[in-house]
């Protein structure tokens, strides 16, 4: 058994979510960057397939400061 987490799931509630929707992970992997290309950070996610996927940050737009990411396995 995981030990469980004392933070909760999901985003922070007052992030706005700014994507939310299926992806289709080739090799099972997800990136996530900055649109200056200083930042970038590759997670495993599992096997190749789709996955749902929601992103929330806590300001939109160029004054973003942190994202949250929430990726779930589709069930198809």
């Amino acid at each position: 058994m995981q030990p469980q987490s004392e933070d909760p799931e999901g985003a922070d509630p007052a992030f706005t979510t700014v994507f939310d929707g299926s992806l289709l992970l080739p090799d099972g992997r997800i990136a996530v960057g900055d649109v200056e290309q200083l930042t970038r950070f590759v997670y495993r996610v599992g096997d190749r397939g789709e996955f749902k996927v929601r992103v929330a940050v806590d300001s939109p737009g160029a004054d973003a400061r942190a994202i949250d990411v929430t990726i779930t396995r589709s069930i198809t």
